[in-house]
């Protein structure tokens, strides 16, 4: 499956990034998370989940931390 596939082209996506045993839930723009996955690829140390069932609960989580360097090229 696609990217497109697993989240809107815009918007915010509920991501779950995994370090370790320690879970992380943030609120990060779809843009953002193509970058973020582009990156992942290139060296797998955290782990990622979309969690596609909880767009509306987007609002109530923290940001991504510097999201804004994961938004550009």
């Amino acid at each position: 499956m696609t990217i497109e596939g697993w989240f809107p082209p815009k918007g915010d996506v509920h991501v779950r990034i995994w370090l370790a045993d320690v879970v992380f839930d943030y609120t990060v723009t779809a843009a953002a998370v193509r970058n973020l996955i582009h990156d992942w690829r290139q060296r797998h140390w955290f782990t990622i989940e979309f969690i596609r069932d909880s767009f509306d609960d987007c609002r109530l989580l923290p940001r991504l931390p510097c999201e804004r360097l994961f938004v550009g090229p």
